[in-house]
């Protein structure tokens, strides 16, 4: 269990600097020291709220775990609870075939979507195909690694 609490100690370290520096990079953006695209004020608010709605988003999603891993630190009824939630065995192999079941219907969707864009747009049709190749690439490479580890 003093394996587990050091885990949980590293990832809250994790979660504090990555939320400090995302909190640090929006009150940056927001005062005016750093601009996200110089293509135009509409297209630049844009892409600064998009911006500051996905960094809002993952720091919450942080903090959530920050204090969620501090209580279980505390108390070890919630530490040997989370241990048991995030080494369940049937939840892992859920999720494995979940991931890759996700997996292969991403590339065929991206297949189909590089196809119809490509009597649309040229660009976009190349991003959809360099995606789905490098999607194929950590497919294979991750059952290669696994395959071999396991």
């Amino acid at each position: 269990m003093e394996e587990y609490r050091n885990k949980l100690k590293i990832q809250n370290v994790f979660f504090s600097v990555c939320s400090a520096v995302l909190i640090a990079v929006q009150i940056l953006a927001y005062s005016g020291v750093i601009d996200p695209v110089n293509s135009g004020k509409s297209w630049a608010d844009f892409w600064h709220g998009f911006i500051a709605g996905v960094a809002l988003g993952v720091t919450a999603i942080m903090i959530f775990g920050l204090i969620k891993n501090l209580i279980a630190l505390k108390n070890n009824k919630q530490l040997k609870k989370l241990y048991v939630k995030e080494n369940d065995e049937r939840k892992k192999e859920i999720c494995t075939k979940g991931k890759s079941a996700g997996a292969s219907a991403y590339l065929c969707c991206m297949l189909a979507a590089a196809i119809i864009c490509g009597y649309f747009n040229v660009i976009v049709c190349i991003t959809c195909i360099i995606c789905t190749f490098v999607q194929s690439l950590f497919m294979i490479g991750g059952k290669l690694y696994y395959n071999r580890k396991l």
